[in-house]
């Protein structure tokens, strides 16, 4: 299935597992990305990326570049942005990170999960017992570094794939609201 990367302008094969980090990791060679770059994958405005850098949702740039956790930060906000407030959506990656030890999830392995989840569904809006089994599917190669932890990773990321289909579901409203020329 052919589609976007979830809150990117980055056409792909979804279904093929892996593919967001197979596409994002090469761009992160040369040191990282500039505003300009970052814009332009993600489809948001700059000066859009630069208030949520001041509010505090990203943090900022290291010599005017952004890491793949950065990126990878705006992407999952951006994707979930339209069905979840910002402050909910950093608090789930907050927690995603804060419960799997000293390693954590960082924000481009939640990324990458979400994106290989998302994938799995393949088209439509799924019900949940498929979002479910296609969250476990993407975490089987995850090493667990607590009880439990597994667990709570797979309803973060299966709360995610219900804002993304909900964003989904308000986007083509939207459009067939506007094709009515109300």
């Amino acid at each position: 299935m052919i589609g976007l990367l979830p809150g990117s302008t980055i056409e792909a094969e979804l279904s093929r597992r892996g593919i967001a980090e197979s596409l994002l990791a090469p761009m992160f060679i040369p040191g990282g990305l500039v505003l300009s770059q970052v814009a332009e994958i993600t489809g948001l405005a700059p000066h859009t990326i630069q208030n949520w850098i001041k509010r505090g949702f990203v943090s900022p740039p290291k010599a005017k570049r952004y890491s793949r956790d950065q990126l990878s930060r705006l992407l999952i906000i951006n994707a979930l942005k339209d069905s979840l407030q910002i402050e909910s959506i950093i608090a789930l990656c907050a927690h995603a990170g804060a419960f799997m030890g000293a390693d954590g999830m960082n924000d481009a392995a939640l990324y990458f999960r979400f994106a290989d989840a998302l994938g799995a569904l393949g088209a439509g809006i799924p019900a949940r017992g498929a979002m479910r089994t296609a969250v476990e599917e993407s975490l089987t190669d995850f090493n667990e570094p607590y009880a439990g932890a597994k667990a709570r990773l797979v309803n973060v990321l299966e709360i995610m794939l219900l804002a993304y289909s909900s964003s989904v579901l308000h986007q083509n409203a939207e459009r067939l609201l506007r094709a009515l020329d109300l």
